[in-house]
């Protein structure tokens, strides 16, 4: 299980929105706040997800945000690999048909090109699709596992 220490910051019934701080690479580094490398000059920002809340979590507590190892992979294999794989496979079977069928190998590149990035949008596409599907699935969702902390008074609720 993957776990890590979030702020709840809304609650609806068996689910809670939460909220953690997105951390970089930099986050270890003693220049950290002098390069800005990787959030293009933004400042750190929030990221909200909607958990299952079985604990009954309040707004304002600090809590232990837990995910299965492989939904995560799955999901990161999903959103990272998947549409380079399309890009790259379909844009090189297209190159060699068109090459296959006559085309110069100058104009192949383009026809490859071209599929690859169709391929890619179209793989973006499905993967919203399917989000939209499985998004009502709580099997898949994060778990609010434990309470932490009682309500902070700083988190402005």
């Amino acid at each position: 299980m993957l776990r890590e220490e979030v702020l709840v910051v809304a609650v609806d019934g068996q689910y809670a929105t939460v909220s953690s701080q997105r951390k970089s690479a930099c986050g270890s580094c003693h220049a950290e706040s002098s390069c800005n490398v990787l959030s293009g000059g933004k400042t750190k920002q929030d990221t909200q997800i909607r958990a299952m809340n079985p604990v009954g979590a309040l707004v304002g507590q600090r809590v232990l945000l837990e995910i299965s190892e492989q939904q995560f992979l799955k999901a990161s294999f999903l959103v990272y690999v998947l549409p380079v794989v399309s890009l790259l496979f379909f844009g090189v079977f297209a190159r060699y048909l068109a090459v296959k069928y006559g085309v110069s190998p100058e104009s192949a590149e383009g026809v490859g090109g071209l599929v690859g990035i169709i391929a890619l949008v179209m793989t973006f596409f499905g993967l919203s699709k399917l989000n939209h599907h499985i998004e009502g699935d709580d099997s898949r969702r994060p778990v609010i596992s434990k309470i932490l902390t009682g309500i902070s008074r700083t988190s402005g609720c």
